[in-house]
């Protein structure tokens, strides 16, 4: 007999204190449980949008959102939930913008995760994916001009790795030195398109540090104080002048590309072997286990989250819809 697979818990790493352990499991329990919510009301059709979820990855959105000062900016994509939480986006904000609220970031013009707040420094969503690294890129000379210690920090992944953008924004970043962090999460696909079969050096490490001489760091993706420990301390060298960085996080996507996806075409039994050793909520509760934390201490953890999931649900339920006769405000510019 095979032996079963178990859960690998999340390095101990020294000086990421009890404060940041917790920060980072609400986070990651917010994002799924969170995330598990929208797909049942998306299956109930209750949402006017699509569903792109970051089951599996987790722990680099919540990192990432995590290791940035107030003051900095960051771009999320739309698996990195718990990156907008992170930044003081709260759980009925995303539901408001899910279900289309007039209320919602995005007052009922979308459906899904492609907002940003301005009062909290998140950029919104480029559809177009990759086209976010030169956007980052602009934030980040802004900075410099302007002489503030300030960071601007972006996601892609691998399959936006090979779009022309990401590779014009890296080669700007670099010869300008501007303050941007650059986080790539190699989840193993491009929608239903594997790595191997879009690029023939899968090392996103070796192409940046090749390619284009910026600093690049290989991280298991899975584990969130690994992470987080990796992009902080991009953050911190990027902050005090050291130029652009670059974190490539090993993950897997563990669910198809989207809510209309069923993923068939994924390596099962890899998926299964993520989905039991590499979790990324699982990994970080038995750090907190080893931590000292008691079994019933991470279970009120879990209560926590979920409560404040079917809050924010139950919120943003209330919320009113958009008035049809407002449609094209916002859309076309009015006249003088």
């Amino acid at each position: 007999m095979p032996e079963p697979f178990v859960t690998i818990p999340c390095l101990d790493v020294h000086g990421v204190t009890r404060e940041t352990r917790l920060a980072l499991f609400r986070l990651v329990l917010l994002q799924r449980i969170a995330e598990e919510r929208v797909m049942t009301l998306y299956r109930q059709g209750r949402i006017p949008g699509s569903v792109y979820t970051g089951r599996g990855q987790e722990a680099v959105a919540a990192a990432g959102g995590l290791a940035l000062d107030p003051t900095d900016v960051i771009a999320p994509l739309n698996r990195e939930m718990a990156a907008h939480f992170a930044r003081g986006v709260t759980v009925g904000d995303v539901f408001r913008n899910y279900l289309g609220k007039a209320d919602s970031p995005t007052r009922g013009r979308d459906g899904n995760m492609h907002f940003g707040m301005a009062s909290k420094d998140v950029f919104p969503l480029v559809s177009m994916l990759g086209d976010l690294c030169p956007l980052i890129v602009g934030a980040a000379l802004a900075f410099k001009r302007r002489g503030e210690a300030r960071v601007a920090l972006t996601f892609w992944g691998d399959g936006a790795f090979s779009v022309g953008d990401v590779h014009e924004g890296l080669n700007l970043a670099g010869v300008l030195h501007v303050p941007a962090v650059f986080v790539i999460q190699r989840n193993g696909y491009a929608y239903s398109t594997p790595t191997t079969r879009q690029m023939l050096n899968t090392s996103i490490t070796e192409r940046v540090r090749g390619g284009w001489s910026l600093p690049c760091e290989e991280v298991d993706g899975t584990d969130a104080i690994a992470t987080y420990v990796a992009i902080r301390a991009a953050v911190e060298r990027a902050r005090n002048g050291e130029g652009p960085q670059a974190i490539e996080a090993v993950s897997m996507r563990m669910e198809g590309h989207a809510a209309h996806d069923a993923g068939n075409y994924m390596d099962q039994d890899e998926k299964r072997r993520y989905e039991t050793e590499r979790d990324p909520v699982e990994r970080l509760a038995a750090r907190l286990l080893l931590d000292g934390f008691s079994a019933a201490e991470v279970d009120s953890h879990r209560q926590a989250a979920s409560d404040e999931v079917a809050a924010g649900l139950a919120e943003a339920e209330l919320s009113p819809a958009p008035d049809p006769a407002s449609l094209a405000d916002g859309v076309y510019a009015q006249p003088l």
